[in-house]
């Protein structure tokens, strides 16, 4: 069971998920595919994680990484620091 602002383990799964394919693939110009898994990210975050500021932070990192496009580098490198909010020990994010 999880406390009320944690992250169920299976949203936290797939973001990671989502957000590890939208890094590796802006970091090699596959932009179409890096758009969808962000899109998709940004989906599952608005509809699966409790609202508060991680929320508001993977839905802004989504959407930053997806104007960094086609700076795949740039891209890359929210979509990891996005990663990392997900993974975030600290329940006020």
């Amino acid at each position: 069971m999880t406390a009320p602002d944690e992250v169920p383990h299976d949203v936290r799964a797939s973001l990671e998920q989502l957000l590890a394919a939208a890094a590796d693939a802006a970091a090699e110009g596959d932009e179409p595919t890096a758009r969808a898994a962000l899109d998709t990210a940004e989906t599952v975050a608005t509809n699966k994680l409790p609202t508060g500021e991680r929320r508001d932070r993977v839905r802004w990192g989504c959407a930053a990484a997806l104007d960094a496009l086609p700076n795949g580098d740039l891209a890359a490198a929210y979509a990891t620091a996005t990663a990392d909010a997900v993974a975030g020990s600290d329940p006020s994010l």
